[in-house]
């Protein structure tokens, strides 16, 4: 079997055997193993152990009510499969039916009796009736167990097994088995459980390209009929941390082998990926899945030969877009399941999972990244064969959608405030205007957004030689709300005796700004002087230097630069930030 490591620990056992044939007392010898399995989970509950395997050597018999029992070092989930087979058969030796012997129930084909016992530590296989073994025949008794390997006690080295005592025991007042050249047998290894995580999740492979950071939108996008709701993608990576991390079902039913029955396996592993803090009114989709066999050859992630696949479970709920409600929680958790359905033999393996979002509207203010989280599944019903804890993969989720709240940059040119000089600064939030449900209008209408806006001064003395470096100041306003004005004088919380220019950063759309600036000595009737504020393309999508993206930020774009400024804004920006 590829895909546990064999190790067959060949210890003698040689008991006497109480026959109750006619045929008077006969002995048999038998020896002892395992078979180890390498790639057990320490958030399993229902981890497969190797089997430990009893196997005769020559014929005999063995008594009614005899018993061996196996001891091990972590509790025993299920008792897996225990059944008779001839050696290098296919098919039960007659007179013994093969069979599973079920949990706490009648055991394999009638002929045991599979009990627990010491807080389920402890199995013990006892044989209903005298079994008579044919003369030169060689048959093993093999028993598989599911062990909880959450309670497995992890090494410094991050890894630890679980191990099995066997001894034998024959009825009171009947010669006693013995098991040489000790009792009980040495402890065997059947299980090695890794205790660090299983799985890594980190962002993937788009458009050709590692992933360094999450995708990033502007919360004020789709919003607008005419464009309809924006979308966008991210790919995530799963990534095995040692062999067989994930398994299939198959395999699983590999570490549970039956000669007429498979076992109790119901399930592979599947994994949960759980998004949080996605706003109400995005939506959420899985839309590829890409195995790291066909992943670029630069790509860290790339294996050769790699056949791990996986599939999104069609039965679970699609995570929809909400349009925001009165009292509604501000966000929500979406939730997707995907089914390992193949493994190999090789080295660890992983896959691309690449997601779809999309908003109904515009998003929240302020609203947290959506962060992404990965467990191991399944974790209910309590019958499910392989069982895992509750226990999240990563300790810091991983960041994959951020959201950056839309801004409007002005920039004052020239203020100053001295000799008789004085500026008055203003801003209007116009993001209330008279054409929202408007039939023709209406579609192009300003999302109604609130927030502050920060300034910041650079200037110098003016009767002054102009230093080194400039005179800074900021100052950062009140919640300025949709349709409202804000305006203050210069001197009273900026700076007094500076000329320079300002730029103001506000946290919403359609901020526009206006600049009074007045000259007035004792005995003159004084002049005045206004402008409107210059709005500054988002520096994020046009460079305020022409080496940026050959235009700079006050050049005409053309048509075809336009558009694409558009979509840029309509259907999401990543990495912008």
């Amino acid at each position: 079997m590829t895909k546990k490591k064999l190790l067959l620990v060949s210890l003698f056992l040689v008991f006497g055997l109480v026959t109750m044939a006619a045929s008077g007392l006969a002995q048999t010898q038998w020896t002892v193993g395992a078979n180890e399995n390498d790639a057990g989970r320490h958030q399993g509950l229902a981890e497969a152990t190797g089997q430990v395997t009893l196997a005769t050597i020559s014929s005999g018999s063995i008594g009614a009510s005899t018993y061996f029992r196996i001891s091990y070092d972590a509790p025993i989930v299920n008792l897996g499969t225990v059944y008779i087979v001839c050696s290098g058969s296919a098919s039960p030796l007659s007179p013994f039916n093969a069979g599973s012997g079920a949990y706490g129930g009648v055991g394999c084909g009638g002929l045991f009796t599979p009990t627990l016992s010491n807080s389920n530590m402890t199995l013990t296989i006892t044989f209903n009736n005298t079994v008579v073994f044919p003369t030169g025949a060689s048959s093993q008794v093999s028993i598989t167990v599911r062990v909880n390997a959450t309670g497995v006690t992890c090494g410094p080295e991050g890894s630890n097994g679980v191990h099995a005592i066997v001894d034998a025991h024959t009825p009171t007042g009947a010669p006693n088995l013995t098991i040489t050249p000790f009792q009980p047998s040495s402890s065997l290894r059947v299980l090695i459980v890794h205790c660090d995580p299983s799985l890594s999740l980190t962002l993937g492979t788009e458009k050709g390209k590692l992933e360094t950071e999450p995708a990033w939108v502007l919360t004020c996008i789709g919003a607008k009929d005419d464009f309809g709701p924006f979308d966008n993608d991210f790919t995530v990576n799963v990534d095995e941390e040692f062999n067989y991390a994930l398994t299939s079902e198959s395999y699983e039913m590999a570490l549970d082998p039956g000669v007429a029955d498979p076992g109790y396996v119901t399930n592979g592993t599947s994994v949960d990926i759980t998004f949080k803090n996605v706003p109400v009114n995005v939506g959420m989709t899985e839309t590829d899945i890409k195995p790291c066999s066909t992943l670029w050859t630069g790509n860290p992630y790339y294996c050769a030969g790699g056949t791990l696949a996986i599939e999104e479970d069609p039965d679970q709920p699609v995570c929809v877009a909400d349009p925001i409600v009165a009292n509604q929680p501000p966000t929500q958790t979406c939730n997707f399941t995907f089914e390992t359905t193949m493994v190999d033999a090789g080295t660890p393996e992983s896959v691309d999972i690449k997601f779809k979002f999309w908003s109904k509207g515009p998003i929240p203010p302020g609203s947290p990244c959506i962060t992404a989280n990965i467990e191991k599944d399944p974790l209910t019903p309590a019958t499910a064969i392989p069982l895992f804890l509750n226990d999240w993969e990563l300790t810091t989720p991983l960041s994959v959608v951020c959201f950056a709240d839309c801004k409007t940059v002005l920039l004052y040119p020239y203020l100053v405030d001295d000799f008789g000089f004085g500026s008055g600064i203003a801003v209007s939030n116009t993001t209330m205007d008279p054409f929202a449900g408007d039939p023709v209008y209406g579609k192009g209408s300003a999302v109604p957004q609130s927030g502050p806006c920060t300034f910041y001064l650079y200037g110098t003395t003016p009767s002054a030689t102009y230093p080194s470096a400039p005179l800074t100041a900021s100052f950062t306003s009140p919640t300025i709300g949709s349709g409202q004005t804000y305006a203050f004088d210069m001197s009273s919380n900026l700076m007094g005796g500076v000329a320079g220019y300002v730029i103001a950063v506000c946290d919403f759309q359609n901020a526009h700004g206006y600049a009074l600036i007045t000259y007035h000595l004792l005995g003159d009737n004084g002049v005045a002087a206004d402008y409107l504020a210059d709005v500054l393309p988002n520096p994020a999508l046009y460079h305020r230097t022409p080496a940026g993206d050959i235009l700079g930020e006050t050049a005409i774009a053309p048509y075809e630069i336009d558009r694409h400024l558009e979509k840029l804004l309509n259907y999401g920006i990543k990495g912008i930030f």
